[in-house]
């Protein structure tokens, strides 16, 4: 039988994880803040530079986010708070995910974090016997210790 993560260990992972693209996130888009007050000042229409800038930005957290997740446990099973907990995501059989399970789990974060803060995900993992989150039950993997 497998030793699975605790809620509290995947926890303190997802919020290592957040922390993590937290800065990744503000290192890559704080030029487009820069550029966004310096067009307030210098354009004719600022705000459509500002609402473009916004945009982008949005755009470039969310592809990050995707790629941190599906790319990090898609390689490893592994995202580096998961690494610092010990603890990876494994198919229910075993064996190592596919990049496809990956993007499965990464997506169905969305459903997961309803209605805020992972509340639903967090029930779901209350009441299932192997600890799964809706992305676990949709990719058909769990996460173990390591």
């Amino acid at each position: 039988m497998a030793d699975y993560a605790s809620l509290g260990s995947r926890a303190v992972a997802l919020i290592i994880d957040y922390i993590i693209l937290g800065i990744i996130i503000w290192v890559i888009t704080v030029p487009f803040g820069a550029a966004a007050l310096i067009s307030m000042r210098t354009l004719r229409d600022p705000m459509a530079f500002s609402g473009a800038a916004v945009l982008a930005v949005s755009a470039i957290s969310m592809i990050i986010w995707l790629l941190y997740f599906t790319y990090l446990e898609g390689s490893s099973g592994q995202t580096l708070g998961k690494r610092v907990m010990n603890i990876k995501v494994t198919k229910e059989s075993g064996e190592s995910l596919t990049f496809v399970d990956a993007l499965i789990r990464t997506l169905c974060r969305i459903i997961d974090m309803l209605p805020t803060l992972y509340i639903f995900g967090i029930i779901i993992i209350l009441l299932t016997d192997k600890n799964q989150r809706i992305g676990d039950l949709a990719a058909h993997t769990t996460v173990v210790k390591a």
